[in-house]
């Protein structure tokens, strides 16, 4: 089942509103948005991740979904018009879920991939699995690396506290992914990815030091 247009039509503009509205959602660096087939990587801190990213990017984008959001008939035709495809978390190689992004990405749509594979629970970043790597590797997508900021604590963003952050860095060539497989494999691939979030990451903490000093 393809994703549902209506969902940019009318569900998007409601999620960017109450991201702005509600939550503050800045976003850095969007402009110059890659077209054409497109791999989003980028950490992982709430299941709020996934709506607002999409919210974030000027185009319709898919994304995974735990295989549990798909178990019912309404449930999984919601999911499906969403853009979702289920993944099984608890199976080492998700077989179905990689040959679906690969299948998406093909066809020149953007997908969201979270390169640690599963959310952080603690804020700090897991390994990179190599999933995101086999992925980039089977496309030959740029990849566009961000990092997230506030969504693993929405309460306090509501109380303005903080506020919700996408901030996007540089795309990722193909020939700089290719080089890093050639190395060693997928999961240099998906540490190269991965460290490239970080990087971001570095830029944003040297940022709020300037500013609070």
């Amino acid at each position: 089942m393809k994703r549902s247009p209506l969902v940019d039509i009318i569900l998007r503009p409601i999620i960017i509103t109450l991201a702005a509205v509600f939550f503050r959602m800045s976003v850095v660096n969007r402009k110059n948005f890659p077209k054409g087939n497109l791999i989003l990587a980028g950490n992982h801190i709430s299941n709020w991740d996934p709506p607002f990213i999409a919210a974030a990017v000027p185009r319709g984008v898919h994304f995974m979904a735990k295989a549990s959001l798909f178990k019912t008939r309404l449930l999984s035709w919601i999911m499906l018009k969403l853009g979702a495809f289920p993944i099984n978390r608890r199976s080492t190689v998700n077989t179905d879920a990689l040959k679906k992004a690969i299948e998406l990405i093909n066809m020149g749509a953007a997908v969201i991939i979270f390169p640690e594979g599963t959310r952080s629970r603690h804020g700090k970043m897991l390994p990179a699995k190599a999933g995101v790597g086999y992925i980039a590797h089977a496309t030959s997508a740029p990849v566009m690396p961000f990092f997230l900021e506030g969504m693993d604590d929405p309460i306090s963003t509501l109380l303005f506290k903080s506020r919700f952050r996408v901030t996007f860095g540089q795309v990722i060539l193909p020939v700089e992914l290719e080089a890093q497989y050639e190395q060693g494999g997928a999961k240099i691939s998906a540490e190269y990815i991965l460290d490239k979030v970080k990087e971001i990451r570095k830029t944003r903490s040297k940022g709020k030091e300037r500013n609070s000093g």
